[in-house]
């Protein structure tokens, strides 16, 4: 047959009660034989009652900190998706979590890995949107007559909040009437 467990609350509390009772009868053994007047005992004990409570008290405090720490990386993390979602333009994915029941590491948790696709996303869209605005920019250049030196030193900047797939369009659409342009230019 198996066992009988007592939940960890209740295992722990018996046994603090169970520990401070004996701790507290040696006390009182100990102060009998030393002949401990009353007021010398009440003394000590509150001095014990606000020692204990203090430990508690930085036992809670901890606590409490964890506790905001795990609802501000959470609420970091929902934010973060959130901001992933709408700079790429998708409103809702299949694999978003939703925010669900559990401890705030189990949330943390589920979030965690759709974060992480949503960041790949992210990194592979900035790159396809500098490799059209790059070749934009060197046909431009190449139409309005730089030199290979001076189309090497122009830079790309991606706009990271709009990396929805309709601007990608846009300025695909862009790069094709420029290849086109230009190929109408080489052919003159």
């Amino acid at each position: 047959m198996g066992s009988f467990q007592a939940p960890t609350t209740v295992r722990s509390s018996t046994l603090l009660e169970t520990s401070c009772g004996y701790l507290l009868q040696e006390l009182q053994k100990i102060w009998d034989e030393l002949g401990e007047d009353e007021i010398e005992r009440q003394k000590v004990l509150v001095d014990i009652e606000q020692e204990c409570l203090e430990v508690y008290r930085k036992k809670v405090d901890y606590a409490n900190m964890a506790r905001s720490r795990l609802h501000q990386e959470l609420a970091e993390s929902e934010s973060e998706f959130t901001r992933l979602l709408l700079s790429l333009g998708e409103r809702s994915l299949p694999e978003r979590p939703e925010k669900k029941a559990g401890t705030l590491r189990q949330q943390i948790d589920s979030i965690t890995p759709a974060l992480r696709e949503m960041r790949l996303r992210k990194r592979e869209r900035i790159n396809q949107f500098h490799a059209v605005q790059g070749q934009i920019q060197k046909i431009k250049a190449e139409i309005a007559g730089l030199s290979e030196y001076d189309i090497s030193a122009v830079t790309v900047t991606v706009n990271e909040n709009d990396l929805s797939l309709t601007k990608l369009e846009e300025y695909q659409a862009e790069l094709k009437k420029l290849q086109n342009e230009k190929s109408n230019r080489l052919q003159r």
